[in-house]
């Protein structure tokens, strides 16, 4: 922040603006500290809650003992300093020993979810008020967002025992209730009425906010693989997706004699020239309402007309090819030699579906993508080559240069046309 400051001496400068510079800084200095190789973002974060957790809980045992010590009764004072004891040793030993962060979670955890009922029995059960037994909740909220489920759940289960023997107990140790001043009575049920509820309120939201990030994470990764009318489908649940579509326009481009010259490349020079190019592919799709299927090599293969149809999708795939020429132009390979293109355009009907459990894909079959693949291979460099179906769609939107019937593998002799500039 730019902040004028000519005015005021340096040594009057405001130091305000350098503290949460300088308690993020402490902060990444802590996650650095505490993570260990292989650790994700999560993990990293989930350390540095767990630390500052147990700082917390200890301070706030810290104000307990206090507290109880002040108010005459030692014994719920030395309960509270045997927090304080178990929780900065499980802290310091986390620090030494950032590989033990699972061990020292689950000790506290545990020792969290225990220690509350035993307070509350040495202070008169149920009917204190003090509502220690409220705290014993954080034990397995904190091992949920922390540790993990299973962990969680033995502490739950935990909870659970520890709650019906301490009302089992309740009539017994009445007698345990200390005769605290109202002021300390009051002040101690507050803390605990208030503060692990909102601990657990916290540790909630954390997790909603993960899950949520995850959520957007892997919808972004869906929407990046699939089309998004394709992919709301699969949200739905196990479904197999396969349309039929009865116009559609296909579009190959290959890079001409990209795979001799990349032999002898540097595999970072050859993986950032395709990624450059392609990324302005898929800029130019987006922008002419294209569904980009997939690449394949230095291979590109983009559709019109699904999932989503639209009346002009010839036209839509044509300016998109004569752009794509356009784009090339921009694009040289590591020693300065111009890049060339093939580009084959059909239209016609196509079969489109999901394939695949794991690294699944969208995908075209049919003649009409078989024949687009045959005039982008059977063209020539820098040039668009189409079918008469192409052609004919086109009403003389664009100048055709008949190139005579060749022929086709698997097709035989076909004519063709060449997009004229």
């Amino acid at each position: 922040m730019n902040t004028r400051r000519d005015a005021l001496p340096d040594k009057q400068a405001p130091s305000g603006p350098r503290f949460p510079s300088a308690l993020l800084a402490q902060l990444a200095r802590l996650e650095r500290h505490l993570a260990l190789p292989g650790d994700d973002e999560t993990l990293r974060r989930r350390k540095v809650v767990a630390f500052f957790a147990g700082l917390a809980g200890a301070n706030t045992a810290l104000l307990f003992a206090v507290l109880y010590f002040v108010g005459g009764a030692p014994l719920l004072g030395w309960l509270y300093v045997m927090t304080v004891v178990v929780s900065g040793l499980t802290l310091s030993y986390l620090l030494i020993r950032p590989r033990a962060y699972y061990a020292c979670v689950f000790i506290t955890a545990t020792y969290v979810t225990i220690h509350p009922w035993v307070v509350g029995l040495a202070s008169g059960g149920f009917r204190s008020g003090l509502l220690p037994m409220l705290w014993a909740l954080v034990g397995p909220a904190g091992a949920l967002l922390l540790i993990g489920v299973r962990p969680a759940l033995l502490n739950a289960a935990i909870y659970v025992v520890l709650a019906v023997v301490s009302v089992a107990l309740d009539p017994l140790v009445v007698a345990n209730a200390p005769d605290l001043p109202q002021s300390i009575h009051l002040t101690a049920s507050l803390l605990s009425a208030l503060v692990p509820g909102m601990m657990v309120l916290f540790i909630a939201l954390f997790l909603f906010r993960q899950v949520e990030r995850a959520r957007l994470q892997a919808d972004t990764l869906l929407l990046n693989v699939l089309p998004a009318p394709v992919a709301d489908r699969l949200r739905g649940g196990p479904v197999t997706i396969a349309d039929s579509y009865t116009d559609v326009t296909v579009l190959f481009a290959d890079i001409v004699d990209f795979t001799r010259r990349s032999a002898a490349a540097d595999a970072r020079d050859v993986v950032n020239l395709l990624n450059a190019i392609f990324s302005d592919f898929d800029e130019l799709a987006d922008r002419h309402g294209l569904e980009k299927i997939k690449t394949i090599g230095d291979a590109y293969m983009v559709v019109g007309g699904l999932p989503q149809p639209r009346p002009d999708h010839t036209e839509a795939v044509v300016a998109f090819a004569v752009e794509m020429l356009a784009v090339l132009k921009r694009h040289c390979d590591w020693d300065g030699t111009p890049i060339a293109v093939r580009i084959g355009i059909h239209t016609g009907p196509t079969v489109a579906g999901v394939i695949g459990r794991r690294k699944f894909i969208y995908d075209l079959w049919g003649d009409t993508v078989n024949t687009a693949s045959r005039m982008e291979s059977y063209g020539l460099e820098n040039v668009i080559q189409v079918t008469p179906a192409v052609r004919d769609r086109l009403n003389g939107a664009y100048t055709f240069e008949p190139r005579g019937p060749i022929d086709v593998k698997g097709k035989g002799p076909m004519m063709t046309y060449l997009l004229k500039p």
